[in-house]
C-alpha cells in the first residue's frame, strides 16, 4: 500500500503563547459536585472529590471541603486504588504506614487519616477515574456505607462519561483531551512532543448508506486501531463525528507515522458483510519541552495542518506543521487579537482614494481601504488578512470594525466643517448575507450621528449569484437606511445580467483591467463599452477604477465616462491627507468656482 507522506523541512518559528489560548480549567458540573456533597454528608466524612488520574498528574474537576485542581500522581491515595487495579479501596489509618502517612493530606492540613474510594469506569470497561472521600479521624466503613459510595460511583461514572468521554469510542473528548495535554507537556524529563489531528474520509457515506449503527461500530474499530498503534503511554481523544487526537510522548519518527497510515487505509468490514475503505488526513506538529505553546494551540496547530492537505485518494496523507502553516496561524492568532482590541497586535487604519469627476472638476467620493499596522511586520495589505479573516468565520466581526472606524473618520471630517463625500465599503460575502449586518450599520450610523447617503457599499459582481433572495433582502435593508450600492469589480465575473436586473443599484464600477490601456487595445475597448451600455440601461453611474495614464483619460471623455478612480489623480491617503483634500476642495469651490485642474487639489494632499 502506497503512503504519501509529506513535510515541510523549513525552520521552524516558536509560536508565542497568548492569553487567548491559555487553558481554562473546566468549571465544575453541577450535577457532579452535588454527588460529592451528597457522599460527604452521607458518609459524614471531611472532604471528598473526584479524581481523573493521567499519568504524572491527577486532575481534579470537582472536590468538596478542600481547594484542589491538580496534584502529582505520586502524592495522592487516588493513585494506589488506581495501581491496585480494584474497584475498591481503603484505607483506614494513614498513620499506620510510611508510604500514605508520607501524604500531604495526611502530613499537612486538612491532616486525613482514613481514606475510601471507589474506581469509576465506563460503559466499555475503562477507566475514568475515582469518587473519594476521608476523614481527619481513622475509621472503617460499613458495609451499607460502601454500597452507598459504590452506588454514588456508578452515577459519576455515567457524569464523567458524558462530560468529558466519547460514548462510542470511550476516549476523551476534546475538552478533557486538551486538559490532559496540558499537563503532559509540563511532564518532566520529556524531549519532544508530537500532536496529532486525524481527520477520515470516507465515513458520512458509511452513516448515510448503511446508518448509525455501522457508523458507531466504524468509529469504534477505527479508534481501537489508533489506540493499538499509539500504545500506553500516549494520549488520545475523539473529538466528535470522524475525528480523533492523539499526543505521542516517546518516538515520533515518520515510519511510526506510516504505520498509523497504514493501520487506518486497512478496509472496515461493514454488518453486511461489505468492506469499505476510509483514510485519512493527518496533520502533526513537533514541538521540543519544554514549550510555551499551549495545550490548545498544538491541537490547533495539527488541525490546520490537516486541513490543508486536500482531497484524499487511495492512501492516508500526513503533513507536518511547518513555517508556512506557523506563519498562518501567527497571523491568524493577531488578527483575532486586532478585532478583539488586545494590546501588542497592532491597529487597522483607514486609507482613502478619491474619486473624481474630471468633466465636472469635483471631487465626488472616496473609497475606503484598510490596512493593519502590525507592530513586528509593519503594514501587512488586506491581501494578506482579509482572506484569512474569511477562512476562519472572522469576515463580519473585520468589515464592522472597519465601518466603525470609517464613521468616526468620516464624523471627525464633519466635527472639523469640512465638504462630505460619500465613502464607499467593501464587505465580505459572508458580512452581505449575515442577518444582523442592516441593525449593525443602523447602530453605527446613530453613534456617529450619520446619514445614510454618505455611505456606499460595493457588491461585487460574483456575489450576485450566491444566495441572491438573501442578499436581495440585505440590499433592501440597506437602502432603507438610505446607504447606496455599487456593483464592484464588474466585468470580471460571471456577467449574470439577469442577477443584476433584479438587484437595484446605484453605482457600476468598471474593474481596472477594462480601464488600464483601453486607448491601446480594440478588444479592451470593445469591452468597456459593452459595461458602459449596461450602466445606460440600469441608469447607474459608471466609475472607471484604474486610471493611470493621460492616454487613457483621453480615451474616456470621448466616450463621455468622467467619473474615475487611480493613481493618474490620487493614490489613497490617510485620514490626516483627506482632510487636507476636503479642506482644499473647500476653499476651490468657495473661491475658484470648479474652474482650473482638479488635480491641483491633490498636491501636497
Amino acid at each position: 500500500m502506497d503512503v504519501w507522506i509529506e513535510r515541510d523541512e523549513s525552520e521552524h518559528r516558536r509560536v508565542r503563547e497568548l492569553s487567548r489560548y491559555a487553558l481554562a480549567l473546566d468549571k465544575p458540573d453541577p450535577q457532579l459536585r452535588f454527588i460529592v456533597e451528597l457522599a460527604v454528608q452521607t458518609m459524614g466524612a471531611d472532604i471528598g472529590g473526584i479524581s481523573l488520574v493521567y499519568r504524572s498528574h491527577i486532575w481534579l474537576p470537582v472536590t468538596v471541603g478542600i481547594s484542589l485542581r491538580e496534584i502529582e500522581r505520586g502524592a495522592s491515595f487516588c493513585s494506589e486504588l488506581v495501581a491496585s487495579e480494584s474497584d475498591f479501596f481503603e484505607v483506614e489509618d494513614a498513620l499506620a504506614h510510611d508510604w500514605s502517612a508520607a501524604k500531604p493530606v495526611v502530613r499537612e492540613p486538612p491532616h486525613c487519616r482514613h481514606y475510601a474510594g471507589v474506581a469509576l469506569y465506563g460503559n466499555r470497561g475503562y477507566q475514568l477515574g475515582t469518587l473519594w472521600v476521608m476523614w481527619r479521624a481513622p475509621g472503617r466503613l460499613e458495609a451499607a456505607q460502601r454500597t452507598m459510595l459504590q452506588g454514588l460511583a456508578r452515577l459519576v461514572a455515567d457524569t464523567l462519561e458524558l462530560r468529558y468521554c466519547d460514548a462510542v469510542t470511550g476516549m476523551y473528548n476534546r475538552g478533557a483531551f486538551v486538559q490532559h495535554l496540558q499537563h503532559a507537556k509540563g511532564e518532566a524529563g520529556r524531549r519532544e512532543l508530537a500532536v496529532g489531528y486525524v481527520d477520515l474520509t470516507g465515513f458520512h457515506q458509511i452513516n448515510e448508506v448503511h446508518g448509525r449503527g455501522a457508523g458507531d461500530a466504524t468509529l469504534a474499530e477505527i479508534a481501537a486501531r489508533i489506540i493499538g498503534w499509539a500504545g500506553p503511554d500516549s494520549l488520545l481523544g475523539h473529538l466528535g463525528g470522524d475525528r480523533f487526537a492523539f499526543a505521542l510522548l516517546d518516538h515520533t519518527g515518520m515510519d511510526r507515522l506510516q504505520a498509523l497510515c497504514h493501520a487506518i487505509d486497512v478496509p472496515v468490514t461493514l454488518p453486511s458483510d461489505r468492506t469499505q475503505a476510509l483514510h485519512a488526513r493527518i496533520g502533526i506538529v513537533r514541538e521540543t519541552l519544554p514549550t510555551p505553546v499551549a495545550a490548545a494551540a498544538l491541537l490547533d496547530m495539527a488541525e490546520t495542518a490537516a486541513a490543508s492537505i486536500g482531497d484524499v485518494a487511495g492512501f492516508s496523507v500526513v503533513r507536518e506543521y511547518g513555517s508556512e502553516l506557523r506563519e498562518r496561524s501567527w497571523f491568524l492568532h493577531d488578527l483575532l487579537g486586532v478585532l478583539e482590541g488586545q494590546p501588542g497586535t497592532g491597529r487597522l487604519s483607514m486609507h482613502y482614494q478619491p474619486q473624481v469627476n474630471f468633466a465636472k472638476q469635483k471631487l465626488i467620493g472616496l473609497e475606503a481601504l484598510v490596512r493593519w499596522e502590525h507592530p513586528q511586520r509593519g503594514a501587512v495589505p488586506p491581501s494578506t488578512f482579509v482572506p484569512l479573516a474569511e477562512s476562519s468565520g472572522n469576515s463580519h466581526a473585520l468589515d464592522m470594525l472597519v465601518m466603525g472606524q470609517v464613521c468616526r473618520d468620516m464624523r471627525g471630517w464633519m466635527d472639523a466643517g469640512l465638504p462630505q463625500v460619500p465613502v464607499s465599503l467593501n464587505f465580505s460575502r459572508s458580512t452581505l448575507l449575515h442577518p444582523g449586518l442592516p441593525d449593525a450599520v443602523k447602530a453605527l450610523l446613530d453613534e456617529h450621528g450619520l446619514p445614510g447617503a454618505l455611505l456606499e457599499v460595493e457588491v461585487t459582481e460574483s456575489q450576485l449569484l450566491e444566495a441572491p433572495e438573501a442578499l436581495g433582502d440585505r440590499v433592501a435593508a440597506l437602502r432603507r437606511l438610505g446607504l447606496r450600492i455599487a456593483i464592484d469589480d464588474f466585468g470580471i465575473g460571471y456577467s449574470n445580467l439577469d442577477a443584476i436586473g433584479t438587484l437595484p443599484f446605484d453605482r457600476l464600477k468598471v474593474d481596472r483591467r477594462f480601464v488600464h490601456g483601453v486607448a491601446d487595445s480594440a478588444v479592451t475597448a470593445s469591452l468597456f463599452r459593452l459595461i458602459q451600455g449596461v450602466a445606460e440601461v440600469s441608469d447607474a453611474e459608471l466609475l472607471c477604477e484604474g486610471l493611470e495614464r493621460q492616454v487613457d483619460l483621453d480615451w474616456l471623455r470621448h466616450q463621455h465616462a468622467y467619473c474615475v478612480q487611480g493613481w493618474y489623480f490620487c493614490s489613497a491617503l490617510p485620514p490626516q491627507g483627506v482632510e487636507q483634500l476636503l479642506r482644499a476642495w473647500g476653499q476651490r469651490a468657495r473661491h475658484a468656482a470648479g474652474g482650473g485642474d482638479v488635480r491641483e487639489l491633490f498636491v501636497g494632499a
